[in-house]
This record gives structure tokens, C-alpha cells and sequence, in this order.
């Protein structure tokens, strides 16, 4: 058995062990010095405790100087036969494994560390290509859960190292020359070992290539040996265009070679590479590399494929958006766009591309007529000010194809300054807004009706009615006189009929354009209009301070105004009405918050069950017959048409015999589009 012990310990095992912060760059030059120093002394024959301790030291620098142990397994019956630690401890341990019969078991050398009050940080068994047991790779930490994250890649390299290390140990014993020896290194290194030399004259060629040049290029190692030129090749024209330069940039500055590079072989097989080397320069001004290249096919493949798959589920995205799609780079070149895009716009198939511009699109579009230029525009004036509106952020626009269909175009910029655009075929909406016109327009041609045509005939009967009563009262007697009072009475509801209709349709048809409002003011107007009523009932009218909003002076002041009236109307006869309003501020909206003022409206009234709170906003909806209360039934409709006017929403609570409460939610602002016909 032979055994390297540290002669000194970095720090003891209670010490946190220093994270060393190693990046990219320096795990590689640290792999790569390991490899040569391990190399080296396996090419002298040296002993295999020396090789693992070098291992041990380079496993202990990827875990920030933790203590490391590393032990080689005996092929026969499985014990510890060789080992190196870089702390004296652990060299203790080692020196106690080696004794026991039943050391290399992985439980065993568990049990050691843990009578030695060590902590087990990390065990790596290394195998052999025959997945047979060689030796462990074991991390000490000084206290649980210190110790730094190691790059798998890392530390798979050392294990295979170490792999080799003692494999090649059990080989080398068997044979007879340091040729044979150097072969069975190469032969058992995961990859194309080789050595190249760079002539001061800038001549290339390779001094020695393992066999396994031959299962990766489908080259030999005789012939890259007498032609490297067989080599290049499989390298196809564009990377050998520039590999000479390369090579020779990296051999003067002595910089480590760290390439991928894709191949095709002699068989025509498509594989991909990964080279490392690292350069020495030898008296004569000669530039060795020593290296190895491996096969990263099955890598790579996998990014490949992941990639594609990637590609299919953004273009499946993109498919299953309804609107027509289409995204721009940073350069308003085309990246991509869905069929729906093409459907949409037929006219444009030999003109959409990859790559095409913006603006040879937009022109396109002109040109067939999907965007027509105006009559007082010229072509260049109109695609002049279509690309400055492109420029402009969150650009929408609406057009109309000479098919009738109505587009709406939304573009938004990314954040690395491409562009997305939508087309939103809105023929529909455009429809719902010709028929919500012409319905507005019956609207008004009905108020127009019920101002005028069906006031006259309420006027004549009242008038005839009022001449009958006066003129002839002593011969009507009593039941003449009932009739007539009936029937002027049928003439003043009916009359207050048609005005709550004609309140009723002027919300849209004839609403203002919002401003901002003091519904302090608005209060003040309803409860003077309403003071004769409520001294009538000897009710009370209590308003806290209320908002401005953006809203309709005169629908605000038709809102509060019904709302305050029912309450002093639907009082409790043994009970002076009560009426409160009061306001606060809130944010409401699922998506995006918006500053709203939420009202409440309460009173001690009669109240309702609460299975009529749909029922009592529908027009012509009454709770109470016409004896018990006087009203038309339009009023809480009203109220519910002015507030989604604005907007907004309102509901109600009531209880039976207790009262009721009306919440209004409005928001504090509104866009400056808003209009009368909103």
C-alpha cells in the first residue's frame, strides 16, 4: 500500500473553509494544471498516492479549501490499497481504512469520519468504463452545510481523472515500456488527446493523436499525423477559413484554446466537438499544445432539439392568438407572424417575408388598397405620416378594407425595441355600434314624440275634462263628478309617465360631456329642490363631505335627487325619515386599479326583502301599488343608466322594516373620449 499524508494543514477542520469565488476561466486552468501535473506523474512512473494527492489538492480548491481524502479500491477484494488526504486528520483516517478488512465500504468509511468527529461533506464514488468500483472522492466540511456549490462538470472531470489515475496505476503495472504506458493514457482518456506544434514559421502539425481520432472524425491517427490537412477538412470551409489566424493569434498571446466547432466525418455524419489545450513555448519559439477533444454530440443535440421545441411552442402561441399577428425587430424587420395575419390580408402573400421592412409592408398595403390614400394626400405623403405614426408609442389606428370589414391596429413596442401588431377584426362591434345609434337615434325621435305629439292629447283631455267639471258640475252629480276625477288624475300620472320615460332616454341621448363636479354643490341643489317635502314629512337629510368627480352635472343631480325622494318617500308612518350620505375613497378593478368614490345612500325607511334587489332597478318594476305609494316604477332604472353612464355600478341592501342602503361606485376620473354619447 502507499499512502500521501499532508505535512501541514491549511486550517483546522473546525475553521469555515474560505469560498474561493473560482470562476469559468480558473476551474478550467485548475483542471487543466491537474490534469498535466497527474499526466506527468503517471508518464514517471510516479507512485499513485502522489497522483491522487494532486487530485485531492485541486478537489479541495473547488470546494474552497475544505479537507478532502481521496481512496483507490482494491480490484480483488474491494479494500482500501492507496490513498492521499490534505490534512493530517484525515490522514489518521486514511492510515485506519487502509488497516480495516472492511474499509471500502461506503458505510465504513462514514462510521471512521464520524469516530473522528469529523463531518462527511461529500462522497464520490469514482468508476471505472466497465462501471466498476475504483475509489471515493470524499469532502470534510467543518460544519454542516458550508460548503460552496461545485460545477458538476468540475468535478465529473476529476472523478474521471482519478478514474484514470488508478486505473491507469493497475495497467501500467502490466506493462513493459513508456510507450505503452503514454498509448494506454490516451486510449483511456474520455475524448481525442492530442499534442500539436505551431513552427515559428507558422507551420501546423500534430506530434501525437490518441486512436480515438478515428471513432469521433473517421480520420486515422497515421494519416492527421503525415497530412493534419485530413483533419481540417472534417472542419468543412468556414471554420478553417479562419482557424489558421485564430491558432496563430492564440500561440503568440499563449492563450488557453477552448473551442466548439461542428463536423461532418467521412461517413457524412454530423457531430459536434469541444477542444481544450493548453500552450507552452519551447526554446526554439515553438508553440506546444497539449489537449483534448471531446465529443459533445449527445449535448448538443439536446439544446438542439429543446431549441426546436421551444420554436414549435411559440409559434403554437402565436397560432392560437385570434387577432392577426405580426412581430417586428428592433430594425422594424420581420420576425414572424400567424396564418391568421395572411387570411386577414390576402392581398400581401407575395409580399410578407422574413426580413421584410416595415414600411416596404406598409407600402404594400397602400398599394393594393388595404390602407387607400386620401384624396387630398399624395402616395409618399400618405406613407410618410403612416411610418411617422408607427414611430409614436402604443400606436392604434382603425381602417376600413374595401371588403366593409373594420380593422383596429394595435402596436406596442418591446422592451428590446421591436414591435408587436395586432389587427382586431371589430366588423361586429362596429355593428353593435350602428345598431346602439340607430337605437339612440329611435330614442330621440321618441322623445321627440313624447314631448310633443303625446303631451297634446294629456292636454286636451285635461282641458275638456276641466270645462266638463266647471260647466256642467250641478248635473253630473256625484258619480259624473268621480269620473272626471278619475280621469284627470289617470292624466297626471300618465303625464308623469311620459316625463320619467322621456328622463329615462335622455341619459344617453341627450347626457352631457363630463366635468369635473362638486358633489357637495350637486347635494346642496337636491336637498333645497327637496325642502318643502322634507318638511312635509319632518324628515332629516345628514351629507358628509363629498369627492369632485368627472361626471354629468344635471344625471349626478337626477341620481341623488331620486334617491334622496324614494327615501322620504318610503317612510314609516310612525317613524321621521332619516336619510344619510356619506363617501370614501377606494381602488377598484381586477386588472388595473382605478380611484373610485364609493357613495352610500341609507335611510330608516320600510325597506324590502332582499329577493326584489334585482327586480327594483327594472323599468316599470314597482314594489307597492299605486294606493300605497305614488310613482311610474322608472325612477331606480333611471338611476342605474345614469351610473353605468358613468361607469360605474350600484347595488343595495335592505332589510324589512328597517330601511335600506344604496352604494353608487363612481370613478374619480375619467378619460378625456369620454362624451355625451358615452
Amino acid at each position: 500500500m502507499d499512502v500521501a499524508l499532508a505535512q501541514n494543514e491549511p486550517h483546522a477542520e473546525t475553521d469555515v473553509p474560505a469560498n474561493l469565488d473560482m470562476d469559468g476561466a480558473t476551474v478550467v486552468g485548475c483542471l487543466l494544471d491537474t490534469h498535466d501535473q497527474v499526466l506527468s506523474l503517471i508518464a514517471r512512473d510516479a507512485e499513485l498516492a502522489e497522483c491522487l494527492k494532486v487530485i485531492a489538492v485541486a478537489l479541495s480548491s473547488l470546494y474552497g479549501g475544505a479537507a478532502c481524502l481521496i481512496v483507490a479500491l482494491d480490484p480483488d477484494d474491494g479494500g482500501i490499497w492507496s490513498g492521499a488526504s490534505t490534512s493530517s486528520s484525515l490522514g489518521l483516517v486514511l492510515q485506519e481504512l487502509l488497516e480495516s478488512s472492511a474499509a471500502g465500504d461506503p458505510k465504513a468509511i462514514s462510521a471512521c469520519l464520524e469516530q473522528t468527529q469529523l463531518n462527511l461533506g461529500g462522497q464520490h464514488r469514482v468508476h471505472n468504463h466497465a462501471g466498476e468500483p475504483l475509489g471515493d472522492l470524499i469532502v470534510v466540511e467543518s460544519s454542516p452545510g458550508v460548503l460552496p456549490v461545485v460545477d458538476p462538470k468540475a468535478l465529473n472531470s476529476l472523478k474521471l481523472l482519478t478514474s484514470y489515475a488508478i486505473d491507469s496505476t493497475r495497467r501500467t503495472r502490466a506493462l513493459l515500456s513508456a510507450k505503452e504506458r503514454f498509448s494506454a493514457l490516451a486510449k483511456n482518456i474520455p475524448g481525442v488527446v492530442y499534442q500539436r506544434v505551431v513552427r515559428p514559421n507558422g507551420d501546423i502539425g500534430y506530434t501525437y493523436i490518441s486512436e480515438a481520432a478515428e471513432d469521433l472524425f473517421g480520420v486515422s491517427p497515421e494519416e492527421i499525423l503525415s497530412d493534419p490537412q485530413a483533419l481540417f477538412d472534417c472542419h468543412g470551409p468556414d471554420y478553417y477559413a479562419t482557424f489558421r489566424d485564430r491558432l496563430l493569434s492564440a500561440s503568440r498571446a499563449l492563450q488557453l484554446w477552448d473551442v466548439e466547432a461542428t463536423i461532418i466525418t467521412r461517413d457524412g455524419t454530423r457531430k459536434f466537438t469541444h477542444a481544450i489545450a493548453r500552450p507552452h513555448r519551447e526554446a526554439d519559439g515553438s508553440v506546444v499544445w497539449n489537449g483534448v477533444i471531446l465529443d459533445q454530440t449527445r449535448i448538443k443535440e439536446a439544446e438542439i432539439e429543446a431549441a426546436a421545441a421551444s420554436t414549435r411552442t411559440r409559434d403554437a402561441i402565436i397560432e392560437s392568438i385570434p387577432q392577426a399577428f405580426a412581430l417586428f425587430d428592433s430594425n422594424d424587420r420581420l420576425v414572424t407572424w400567424n396564418s391568421r395575419f395572411l387570411e386577414l390580408y390576402p392581398e400581401l402573400g407575395d409580399t410578407i417575408a422574413y426580413g421584410t421592412s416595415y414600411e416596404n409592408l406598409l407600402r404594400a398595403e397602400i398599394k393594393v388598397g388595404i390602407d387607400p390614400v386620401p384624396d387630398d394626400k399624395t402616395f409618399d405623403q400618405h406613407a410618410f405620416e403612416r411610418m411617422e405614426q408607427h414611430h409614436l408609442s402604443g400606436h392604434v389606428l382603425q381602417r376600413r378594407l374595401p371588403n366593409g370589414r373594420w380593422i383596429l391596429i394595435n402596436e406596442h413596442r418591446t422592451g428590446d425595441g421591436g414591435v408587436v401588431v395586432l389587427h382586431t377584426d371589430i366588423t361586429e362591434l362596429k355593428d353593435r355600434e350602428a345598431a346602439l345609434a340607430r337605437s339612440n337615434r329611435e330614442l330621440e325621435a321618441f322623445a321627440s314624440i313624447a314631448s310633443h305629439d303625446l303631451q297634446e292629447p294629456l292636454r286636451k283631455v285635461e282641458a275638456f275634462g276641466d270645462r266638463l267639471k266647471r260647466k256642467y258640475e250641478p248635473e253630473l252629480g256625484d258619480d259624473g263628478k268621480m269620473y272626471i276625477d278619475r280621469m284627470q288624475n289617470s292624466v297626471v300620472r300618465m303625464r308623469a309617465l311620459i316625463n320619467d320615460l322621456l328622463d329615462y332616454s335622455r341619459v344617453t341621448t341627450k347626457g352631457k360631456p363630463f366635468q369635473p363636479i362638486d358633489l357637495n354643490e350637486v347635494l346642496e341643489d337636491v336637498v333645497s329642490d327637496l325642502e318643502v317635502r322634507i318638511e312635509e314629512v319632518e324628515g332629516e337629510v345628514t351629507v358628509a363631505p363629498l369627492p369632485v368627480v368627472d361626471a354629468d352635472r344635471t344625471q349626478m343631480h337626477q341620481l341623488f335627487q331620486n334617491l334622496v325622494s324614494n327615501a322620504l318617500k318610503f317612510h314609516n308612518p310612525d317613524q321621521s325619515p332619516k336619510v344619510q350620505i356619506r363617501a370614501e375613497m377606494v381602488d377598484l378593478g381586477q386588472h388595473v386599479k382605478q380611484r373610485c368614490c364609493q357613495i352610500e345612500v341609507s335611510d330608516n325607511g320600510i325597506g324590502f326583502d332582499m329577493k326584489y334587489a334585482d327586480r327594483i332597478f327594472g323599468i316599470f318594476q314597482r314594489l307597492h301599488s299605486r294606493a300605497e305609494f305614488e310613482g311610474t316604477g322608472i325612477g331606480l332604472a333611471t338611476c342605474r343608466k345614469i351610473v353605468e353612464r358613468h361607469h360605474g355600478l350600484i347595488d343595495v341592501k335592505s332589510v324589512s322594516g328597517e330601511g335600506s342602503s344604496f352604494t353608487i361606485e363612481l370613478p374619480i376620473r375619467h378619460a378625456r373620449t369620454d362624451t355625451a354619447g358615452a
